[in-house]
């Protein structure tokens, strides 16, 4: 019986390896916004997308026009990347989220969901 615990062990550490999404907002080539919460889910032009798992460091995101591959690198940072229908493609750049909004404005990490609370953000 000395065999489940330790099964029960290998599992709870197993499934707390995985990296998770980073929040990260950015801009991919002209008029594609791209915000994703700490997590997960991805928002492309404010509309969650659907999200598929490669592995624990790369993940896409599909809206109807374009793909966005995000890529966490070792040390936590995001990497991003656009395909358009067609096959155009780009790097998206990261805006830079420690800037402080204007007072009264929309937190650049503020999610979907959570735009309610923000009147600038609506």
């Amino acid at each position: 019986m000395k065999i489940l615990p330790l099964v029960a062990v290998l599992i709870v550490s197993a499934s707390g390896a995985r990296a998770a999404i980073p929040l990260v907002n950015a801009t991919c080539g002209k008029g594609v916004e791209v915000h994703a919460d700490q997590g997960g889910p991805v928002y492309i032009n404010g509309k969650q997308a659907v999200l598929k798992r490669f592995n624990d460091n790369y993940y896409e995101a599909k809206s109807q026009d374009v793909t966005i591959s995000l890529a966490i690198n070792p040390d936590g940072t995001p990497n991003l990347s656009a395909t358009w229908r067609g096959g155009k493609n780009g790097i998206c750049t990261v805006v830079d989220d420690t800037k402080s909004p204007k007072p009264g404005g929309c937190p650049v990490d503020v999610s979907q969901a959570d735009r309610y609370k923000y009147p600038a953000c609506n």
